[in-house]
């Protein structure tokens, strides 16, 4: 199995996202973007295997790459989705009686797709160029600092 670009209906499953999206030609459009997404972040021999060299599907390298492809897919279209909403958007919340939702804000996707970049390159590190480490690095959590105030 070639590792990337990753079959609409894979993703789908390792996404955890409804069969019926597949029909959706968003993923189609976005195919070449995320390919372009993944060549800028890894070593270009890491890349041309990743696109051309055949393998067994528990290989790591082939993991690591769908997986990334993947997170990097829902990272350039979550919010163009419509997940279970009567308008555009992603759902956060759905009220009891279905009658009142809630969908995610700016900031809370902007959140979500760091998060999905984050899981891509991560899953990545150990074949990304130093632009990819980079915003790796960029992208890491900083552990919190404790503050001193003083009082004039």
């Amino acid at each position: 199995m070639i590792p990337i670009p990753v079959e609409i209906d894979a993703m789908l499953a390792i996404l955890n996202l409804p069969k019926e999206m597949g029909d959706n030609g968003i993923f189609k459009e976005h195919r070449t973007l995320v390919l372009e997404m993944v060549r800028y972040v890894v070593l270009p021999e890491h890349y041309s295997r990743a696109t051309q060299e055949d393998m067994p599907e528990e290989e790591p390298f082939l993991v690591s790459f769908r997986f990334g492809f993947c997170f990097l897919m829902l990272h350039s279209t979550c919010e163009f989705l419509n997940l279970k909403t009567l308008g555009e958007g992603i759902v956060k919340t759905v009220g009891l009686d279905q009658s009142a939702t809630e969908l995610l804000s700016g900031s809370e996707i902007d959140a979500f797709k760091a998060n999905l970049e984050l899981r891509a390159l991560t899953g990545l590190r150990e074949y990304l160029n130093p632009a990819g480490l980079q915003r790796l690095d960029e992208l890491k959590p900083r552990p919190a600092r404790a503050i001193r105030v003083g009082v004039i």
